[in-house]
């Protein structure tokens, strides 16, 4: 049985059947429990006794790995409560004691998600070295957590915008806090430019290496993906960062100085002294082109081929529908998501009544696209296999991608994740099926995404149609966004070096 009484988050203290649990518990385990009205040790005992094992599934806020974390303390520190024997714990549901080490050290560190962040008052930012006057300040605002909460209030206009400007700017500050021990409107350019050197190296360096540059290991910044927020295992990355996602990190960043100088929170912005330029590491090669992430049609036709070996029935139409909405639509994954029946809509083009999407995109813009007959079908056959009476029979507000009848949110709205998973297991499906015949266009499967769909769309766009069209197709601010997908200089050579001879 793993101990989970030695972290930071369950201490060792001796329980009686009348502990209150808000006394010993933190918070985030504390509060879900007592709204469940489990108040005391003997309350959290006897649920867990009488329901077994799945005793925590009614409970918001507590998943597996916190009632498992849970049960381990109550095994430990609650012998005068009651015995816990092996129906108390998921089959196979274990906590390993290594990755329980690094995350409370990790906790210990403080580094723990924003909303968790508890910031010593001489770090907090509210007589930092960069600080206003008050009186020319526009926002309210004494500290810096509560600087970024404002920014992130004023321009992260939805929930995609606001995740990603939260974990840049969770980022950030946790650096400054814990690897620069700096309040964040202390830092200088000096330290922007070490930020974005701590980025290159994070999960690329060697730990003695690291640890003769760097205060804090590695590890205690890196975790495993897509873990919640509330898990004690939740870290800042998952891994090395890319050279665009570096670049993203450096940009958001950027953009949180400049809202707080020109708001008068800050007298100056640390970055602008830093190159917005963020280099390609050894082994990284040159920025891969967006045409390399679209698919031929020779690997379209496959993908083609096993969606008409999928069954009948609401998963394969609702699949259809996605890499309709992607590779004929150029629709990102956020407007996939936030798609409703109500976009569809019929509109006079010309001399002509046609029927069309009108997509809600970046910045609430919205774009009109023409839908033929074949997507109209796709559409309408989504829909039906759900039991609704295609886009003439569903409310205005009836989402065009929902989640299958099973599971915790059946019938709801997709998520972003929920999309994503989806979509690379067909493609990892489909790439199994050739991958013995044609092993190169089956890597290629594996590597496709979300946004691959939109990249295929721009490039075979481009071949029928204008620059300055398929900018306004896809919502792009500038042509010059659109003009990434063109390669001419490419194409010439490689058709040229095509008919070149070996010898």
């Amino acid at each position: 049985m793993s101990d989970f009484a030695s972290t930071s988050a369950l201490k060792d203290v001796k329980l009686r059947y009348d502990t209150v649990l808000t006394r010993v518990l933190p918070a985030d385990l504390a509060v879900p429990l007592k709204a469940f009205g489990i108040e005391t040790a003997e309350d959290l005992y006897e649920c867990a006794a009488n329901a077994g094992a799945g005793w925590f599934r009614p409970i918001t806020g507590i998943d597996a790995e916190r009632a498992t974390a849970l049960i381990h303390w109550l095994a430990r520190c609650g012998e005068d409560v009651g015995e816990v024997t092996d129906r108390f714990f998921l089959p196979g549901t274990t906590l390993d004691p290594q990755a329980l080490s690094v995350a409370t050290q990790a906790s210990e560190d403080g580094i723990v998600p924003i909303e968790r962040l508890e910031v010593p008052e001489k770090l907090s930012g509210a007589d930092g070295l960069n600080r206003a006057p008050t009186m020319a300040c526009a926002l309210d605002a004494n500290d810096d957590l509560a600087a970024i909460r404002v920014w992130l209030a004023a321009r992260a206009s939805n929930p995609n915008t606001l995740a990603s400007y939260r974990k840049e700017a969770e980022r950030f500050l946790l650096w400054c806090l814990r690897e620069r021990q700096t309040a964040l409107s202390s830092i200088r350019a000096g330290d922007a430019a070490l930020y974005l050197r701590w980025l290159e190296g994070l999960g690329r360096t060697d730990e003695k290496a690291w640890a003769t540059a760097w205060r804090l290991p590695q590890s205690r910044w890196i975790g495993p993906k897509n873990m919640p927020r509330h898990s004690p295992a939740w870290r800042p990355f998952n891994g090395p960062l890319q050279s665009t996602s570096r670049r993203n990190a450096v940009v958001v960043v950027r953009q949180l100085f400049n809202f707080l100088k020109n708001t008068g929170y800050l007298i100056f912005s640390p970055f602008d002294q830093v190159s917005p330029k963020v280099p390609l590491l050894k082994g990284e090669g040159a920025p891969q082109a967006f045409a390399d992430r679209s698919l031929t049609d020779e690997q379209w036709q496959e993908i083609v081929n096993h969606l008409g070996n999928l069954p009948e029935g609401w998963p394969r139409e609702r699949m259809k529908l996605i890499l309709m909405m992607g590779r004929s639509l150029g629709m990102r994954a956020s407007e996939m998501l936030d798609a409703r029946a109500s976009w569809i809509v019929t509109r006079r083009v010309g001399f002509k009544m046609r029927a069309a999407i009108e997509i809600v995109g970046k910045g609430a813009k919205v774009r009109r696209l023409p839908l033929n007959d074949e997507q109209q079908t796709i559409i309408n056959e989504a829909l039906r296999s759900r039991g609704i009476a295609g886009i003439g029979g569903a409310l205005p507000n009836t989402p065009l991608l929902v989640n299958l009848g099973r599971g915790q949110h059946a019938g709801g709205v997709m998520s972003r994740s929920g999309l994503y998973v989806v979509l690379t297991r067909f493609f990892e499906e489909a790439a199994h099926e050739i991958a013995n015949t044609r092993p190169m266009d089956a890597a290629k499967l594996r590597a496709s995404s979300t946004h691959w769909l939109r990249h295929t769309f721009a490039v075979n766009a481009l071949s029928e149609m204008s620059v300055n069209v398929v900018q306004a197709a896809m919502g792009h601010a500038s042509v010059a966004t659109t003009g990434h997908y063109l390669s001419p200089e490419e194409e010439a050579m490689s058709e040229a070096m095509s008919k070149m001879k070996a010898l």
